[in-house]
């Protein structure tokens, strides 16, 4: 597992040109999500594209006989939903919100149609090929790892997604829900980082006090 993987990670908002970015947002409509309110569902048949404003949301996928697995996580600067859009295939996933999460969504036709205005079909391309890998390399990397090591990775994830804010605005409950495991070895998860010194817990999340420290801790923890 590499430090540099957590940190290369490019949104599609990070790709374009703020105006065409807020062009996007201007043509899609106002939603809001409640945390574990569903923003799209497995098989569903609807096309529409969320572009994620606010909020922290997790991609889960149905394994027969192991319930749901989680495959990514997205926040602001995402989009959601495009191959439907693109292809008008069922949706490979679902989406649900793990914080508040605030988006535009983008009739499928209308999306499209944005995307050939500003020839943006490589980029999109390229966006969607990054998630795809990021996707298969989280899954692995999370398969037999500790959750000490499992929260390190998700603090990582969130501080690239959150720069150059430091703060997390995630509960441990919300925590362990995102990764599946008890909120008890969360908080014992959070109670070593804030001893070393890497993070300070705060009322609605945690303030990464060293951030790339984190990477040493997947490495220390998962030879031990």
């Amino acid at each position: 597992m590499t430090s540099t993987d957590y940190l290369h990670y490019r949104t599609f908002r990070d790709q374009l040109p703020a105006p065409v970015w807020h062009e996007l947002l201007s043509i899609g409509s106002p939603q809001l999500y409640r945390p574990g309110e569903a923003l799209l569902q497995e098989n569903s048949e609807d096309t529409f594209v969320l572009a994620v404003v606010e909020g922290v949301c997790k991609v889960v996928a149905a394994r027969p006989g192991h319930g749901q697995t989680l495959i990514a996580v997205r926040g602001p600067g995402d989009t959601l939903g495009e191959l439907s859009a693109i292809d008008g295939a069922r949706r490979s996933a679902s989406v649900y919100a793990v914080t508040e999460c605030r988006a535009r969504l983008v009739r499928g036709t209308t999306f499209v149609a944005f995307l050939s205005r500003h020839r943006l079909e490589t980029t999109l391309s390229r966006y969607l090929s990054a998630k795809l890998r990021w996707n298969r390399t989280m899954v692995s990397e999370l398969s037999g790892i500790s959750v000490r090591s499992k929260v390190a990775w998700l603090l990582m994830r969130l501080a690239a997604m959150a720069s150059p804010t430091t703060f997390i605005p995630l509960y441990q409950k919300e925590m362990a829900e995102l990764l599946g495991v008890a909120p008890s070895s969360v908080k014992a998860a959070i109670g070593h980082f804030r001893e070393q010194g890497l993070l300070r817990t705060e009322v609605g999340g945690v303030d990464l006090l060293v951030p790339s420290a984190l990477a040493d801790e997947i490495h220390h923890n998962d030879s031990e």
